[in-house]
């Protein structure tokens, strides 16, 4: 899917350790983007990791043609773990990984080795 992303704003954050970027995409015609795309695209921007890297929210106003969002890119996986809840964690992994989290944290199994943050 082709689609543009613009940077509205980029500040780093020194004190977590991360840079929040929002942003803008410009979908005409085409649905919202996938966040698995948008997190890839911004992380190949930004030259960061994408495993570090969490779409905090991507929203698209109804009958719009753009989207807005807000993304973090964070400078190691402790501080990812510690500030990013649970659910946007799972939110920002493929559909695979995210059943099989859900169902592994269901049946009281680990799960986190299935981040894949180091």
């Amino acid at each position: 899917m082709s689609f543009n992303i613009e940077v509205i704003e980029e500040e780093k954050n020194q004190l977590i350790n991360r840079t929040e970027i929002k942003f803008r995409i410009d979908h005409f015609g085409k649905g919202t983007p996938n966040r698995l795309d948008v997190k890839k695209k911004i992380a190949a921007m930004k030259n960061a990791n994408e495993k570090f890297t969490i779409i905090r929210k991507l929203r698209t106003k109804f009958g719009s043609a753009y989207s807005m969002g807000k993304v973090y890119i964070y400078g190691d996986s402790k501080d990812l773990q510690f500030y990013e809840p649970f659910h946007i964690q799972v939110r920002n992994l493929d559909a695979e990984k995210r059943t099989e989290i859900y169902r592994l944290k269901k049946r009281k199994e680990p799960y986190k080795h299935l981040f894949q943050y180091e």
